[in-house]
C-alpha cells in the first residue's frame, strides 16, 4: 500500500503468501516473497518468489540440498546471492538434557547463501552445531522424544551479511544476536542470551543485553544517525579506529512469546556495540566488547506483541537523521518515529480488542519506494446507477490522471477517440462521472503526471439508445454489447409476431363464438314467436 493507506498492488497466490518486500537484483528492483506451508508450527517449508516492476515472475527461489526454504527471511545481497532460513528435523546426541532420551529430536535452524544465477551453493550453516541445545529458553515439555514432535528450540528468524563477508543471525529462543565468521562458520561474538560476550554499558533501568523473543537485527553504520550520534561519530568517525570497531544494532524486542510474557511492552531497540575487528576466537576478553542502548522505541499503547515484527531503518534524503519504522507482527500495528522516539504516523490495521489475539496480524511492516509498471490494462467496471464508472490499475505507481474517452465505434483508432473529461486518481479506485457522454464507446487512459500515456483500458458499449438519442437519458447505461441487444432486438420482434398471430386467432374465435351464439339465439326466438 501507499502513503495514504491505499492498496497499490493484489496478488491471488496458492499457498500462504508472507514476507513481502523490495530488493534489488542485478540493478533493478524487485518484489520478493515466501509462498509455501506455514502449518508446520511457526515457520515454513515452501518457496521464495521474485517479480520484475511489471510483475513478470522472473525467478523462483528453492532451498538445496533437499530442504524447504522457510518464511522468515530472503535477503538478496549486492553480489547477486540470496539468503534463506531453513528449518529441517535433526537429531542432536546430547545425554542428560532430559531423563528419558539421549537423542533430542529438533527443529534444527540452517541458512543457504545461493548464487541466484547458478543455483550454486556457496555457504550454508547449522545452529546445532554451534550452539548447545541448552542456551534456549523455550522449555522441552513433552517435545524432541520422537522425530514426528521435534523441539523447536533456537528459532532462526533474520540473516544480513556485512561487506567483511560474515553474517548476523537473530534466533528468537535463545535471545540471541550471533555474529559468524563467513568462512568457517564459527562464533565471533553473541549479543544477549546465555553466552552473551558484552559488557552492557547503559545509562537507566533498560539495558542493551536483555533482549528477549526479538526479531530482524540488522548492522548499521553511526553515520546513519548524524544528528541524534553526533558526539559519538566525531570520537568515532569511521567504522574501524585502531582495530576497534563500533558499530549499531537495531531489532525488534518482543519482550516476550505465547508462553511467557516478561515485565516490559515490546519496543525496538537502537544499541551501539564496540568489539575487535579482528578477534581472536580462541580468547575473548571481556573489556574488548561493550554494548549501549541508544534508543528504544515504544508504542504508545505499551502492549506486547508475543510473536513476529520488525524495525526498519529508513533513510532520510536531506541529510537527516532516518526514520524509524516498527511493525507490531502479533498486534495488528506499524508505527513510525523519528530517530529519538517521537511518534509521526500510527497504523492500525485491527481493533483494539483484538490485539494480543492474533485475529490480524502481519509478519513484517517494511517501507520502500517502488515503481509497478503492469503489463495488463486498467479494469473499469459501470456503477451500479448506471451514471458512472469506475477505473483501477492494479500495481500501476505512476498514474496521476484518468482520461474518459468516447468514440462511436470501438474498433476506431487512437485519433477518432475524443475527450470528455480528465479525473485525479483517487486511491485504488477512481469514480468517474458518465454526464458528459454522448457517444456509445467509451474507454479510460492512464496519465503520468507530466501527461504521458501509461496505458488504456478496454473500451465499455453503453449500447444503442446513446448512440440514438445522443444523450444518456436519465443517464441510464445498458451494459450489454451489441450482440446481446441484437439477440434482444430479434427476440422482441419474434414475439411481437407471435403476440400479433396470437391476438388475430383470438379475435377471429371470439368472433365465429358469437356468430354461433346469435344463430342459437334467432332459433330460439323463432320458436317463442311459434
Amino acid at each position: 500500500m501507499d502513503n495514504a493507506g491505499d492498496m497499490v498492488w493484489e496478488h491471488y497466490v496458492e499457498g500462504q503468501g508472507y514476507n513481502l518486500k523490495v530488493q534489488e537484483y542485478q540493478g533493478e528492483q524487485v518484489l520478493t516473497f515466501w509462498v509455501g506451508n506455514d502449518g508446520v508450527g511457526g515457520h515454513g517449508e515452501g518457496d521464495y518468489y521474485m517479480y520484475n516492476s511489471r510483475y513478470e515472475e522472473v525467478a523462483k527461489i528453492s532451498a538445496l540440498n533437499g530442504l524447504h526454504a522457510d518464511l522468515h527471511e530472503l535477503t538478496i545481497t549486492p553480489e547477486g546471492t540470496g539468503m534463506m532460513t531453513i528449518y529441517e528435523i535433526h537429531p542432536v546426541t546430547f545425554p542428560g538434557f532430559v531423563d528419558d532420551a539421549d537423542v533430542i529430536w529438533v527443529w534444527d535452524c540452517l541458512f543457504q547463501e545461493i548464487d541466484l544465477e547458478t543455483n550454486e551453493l556457496i555457504f550454508q550453516w547449522r545452529a546445532s552445531e554451534h550452539h548447545s541445545l541448552d542456551e534456549t529458553f523455550r522449555d522441552i515439555n513433552d517435545e524432541g522424544r520422537v522425530s514426528n514432535r521435534p523441539w523447536d528450540w533456537y528459532h532462526m528468524n533474520s540473516i544480513q551479511k556485512d561487506e567483511l563477508g560474515n553474517y548476523l543471525v537473530s534466533a528468537r529462543y535463545t535471545h540471541t544476536i550471533t555474529y559468524i565468521d563467513g568462512r568457517s562458520g564459527e562464533i565471533i561474538w553473541i549479543l544477549g542470551g546465555k553466552r552473551n560476550a558484552f559488557e552492557d554499558i547503559s545509562d537507566g533501568k533498560s539495558k542493551a543485553t536483555d533482549i528477549a523473543y526479538q526479531h530482524f537485527a540488522r548492522f548499521h553504520n553511526l553515520t546513519e544517525f548524524p544528528v541524534l550520534l553526533a558526539h559519538e561519530i566525531a570520537i568515532h568517525p569511521t567504522k574501524d579506529v585502531d582495530g576497534v570497531t563500533k558499530m549499531l544494532v537495531s531489532a525488534f524486542d518482543n519482550g516476550a512469546d505465547h508462553e511467557w510474557t516478561g515485565n516490559r511492552p515490546s519496543r525496538g531497540v537502537l544499541i551501539e556495540i564496540t568489539y575487535p575487528t579482528y578477534p581472536d576466537l580462541e580468547s575473548h576478553d571481556p573489556n574488548a566488547y561493550t554494548a549501549n542502548l541508544v534508543q528504544e522505541y515504544f508504542h504508545p499503547a505499551q502492549f506486547v506483541a508475543s510473536s513476529q515484527g520488525s524495525m526498519q531503518i529508513i533513510p532520510s534524503e536531506d541529510g537527516a537523521d532516518p526514520r524509524v519504522l516498527l511493525g507490531f507482527g502479533y498486534v495488528g500495528v506499524w508505527t513510525e518515529f523519528t530517530a529519538d522516539g517521537e511518534v509521526l504516523c500510527d497504523n492500525r490495521f485491527s481493533t483494539m480488542n483484538s490485539w494480543g489475539k492474533g485475529d490480524v496480524q502481519s509478519y513484517r511492516a517494511l517501507k520502500a519506494p517502488w515503481k509497478g509498471a503492469p503489463t495488463w490494462p486498467p479494469s473499469v467496471a459501470f456503477g451500479e446507477g448506471g451514471k458512472e464508472i469506475y477505473v483501477s490499475w492494479n500495481g500501476a505507481t505512476e498514474v496521476k490522471d484518468w482520461k474518459l474517452q468516447q468514440a462511436e465505434e470501438s474498433a476506431c483508432p487512437d485519433e477518432a477517440w475524443q475527450d470528455v473529461t480528465t479525473t485525479s486518481k483517487q486511491g485504488f479506485e477512481t469514480e468517474i462521472q458518465l454526464k458528459d457522454a454522448e457517444e456509445r464507446f467509451l474507454r479510460v487512459v492512464a496519465l503520468d503526471a507530466d501527461g504521458n500515456v501509461l496505458g488504456v483500458s478496454d473500451y465499455l458499449d453503453l449500447g444503442w439508445e446513446i448512440g440514438a438519442n445522443g444523450i444518456l437519458n436519465g443517464y441510464k447505461v445498458s451494459e450489454y454489447s451489441a450482440v446481446q441487444l441484437a439477440m434482444f432486438a430479434v427476440c422482441g420482434l419474434m414475439l411481437f409476431v407471435i403476440g400479433y398471430e396470437g391476438f388475430k386467432q383470438f379475435k377471429n374465435w371470439r368472433e365465429t363464438r358469437w356468430l354461433g351464439y346469435e344463430k342459437l339465439r334467432l332459433h330460439s326466438d323463432a320458436a317463442s314467436l311459434a
